[in-house]
């Protein structure tokens, strides 16, 4: 029989789909408006779009295995997110501390701990 994923996970990929989703089409579509907000000098509108269609995709993996709920289907979506997110959090910072990113970067950095937290408990969890 299959194990159902918990509560607490389940809002995890839910919020992570529309985070992922909101921040995706930003970044594809839109990067000029965003790098205007918070005041970031747009250099290169392909990595932006580039990590806008990541978003999109990491998002839309989330929303499937939401709508699993059966941990074994959705135990790859999670590894996969751990992994993107600790490469993530570590060029983030580095980028933030050493090259001066954007203040607003440090929003993007918070969200991205939290997701990693919120996935690595969630996993720890499942296991037991």
């Amino acid at each position: 029989m299959p194990k159902e994923i918990s509560k607490l996970l389940e809002l995890v990929l839910l919020v992570h789909f529309i985070l992922g989703i909101i921040l995706g089409i930003i970044f594809l579509f839109i990067p000029e408006i965003y790098c205007d907000l918070v005041d970031y000098t747009i250099t290169d509108k392909g990595s932006l779009r580039l990590i806008g269609a990541a978003s999109l995709a990491l998002g839309s993996g989330s929303f499937f295995a939401y709508r699993s709920k059966d941990w074994e289907e959705v135990k790859l979506v999670v590894l996969m997110e751990l992994v993107w997110l600790v490469f993530a959090n570590g060029a983030m910072l580095y980028w933030l501390i050493f090259e001066s990113g954007p203040i607003m970067g440090w929003f993007i950095e918070v969200m991205f701990i939290c997701f990693l937290i919120a996935f690595l408990y969630s996993y720890i969890q499942e296991e037991r």
